[in-house]
């Protein structure tokens, strides 16, 4: 079993503190400004992710409410083609805030605190960056005119191509005890 550890988390995503995750986005602080030579393919910070050879567990004890950190593995799915065939899953473990405000699909969250979501944008599949606001944490790398989706904490569309529409989830159950184990299969 792989453990993540403080060292893993790209971003903390809190209420009360609005903190950019330079190590993925490589821009500014919010949505509204550009975010100039963002890859659009990966997101960045290789050295922070976790990276898996298939189905895997995975400790995330480590997570801190609000933590987010990043899973990578491949992927022979073309769904993946724009990421170069690796697979970016985010575990966001989410505030007390966060839980609150989400509008959570049945069947796609198995815990609240918990929010595990591919990082691949529904309009063209490009990368999924996190904007360091708390109640919109997740936005498409590719900034165009007509792209610029942005997710809120369920990861629902709020704005740009994608609006309206959830980010995909992975296929995964997640065990809570002494340990905090996510599986993916």
């Amino acid at each position: 079993m792989q453990k993540l550890s403080r060292r893993h988390v790209l971003a903390t995503l809190t209420g009360s503190a609005v903190l950019l995750c330079p190590a993925l986005l490589n821009a500014s602080t919010t949505v509204d400004v550009a975010w100039d030579d963002i890859p659009t393919d990966v997101p960045i910070g290789q050295d922070r992710i976790i990276t898996v050879a298939g189905a895997a567990d995975i400790d995330v004890s480590a997570l801190e409410p609000g933590d987010v950190a990043v899973i990578g593995r491949p992927s022979t799915d073309p769904e993946y083609a724009s990421t170069g065939m690796t697979q970016y899953i985010a575990v966001h473990r989410r505030t007390a805030d966060q839980v609150a405000s989400a509008k959570d699909r049945a069947g796609t969250v198995q815990n609240p605190e918990y929010f595990v979501v591919n990082l691949v944008c529904t309009h063209r599949g490009k990368a999924i960056g996190l904007t360091g606001n708390p109640q919109a944490p997740f936005a498409c790398t590719d900034r165009g005119s007509r792209h610029s989706s942005v997710y809120d904490v369920s990861g629902f569309g709020v704005s740009g191509a994608s609006e309206g529409e959830y980010l995909s989830v992975p296929a995964y159950s997640i065990s809570t005890g002494a340990t905090t184990v996510l599986s993916l299969s």
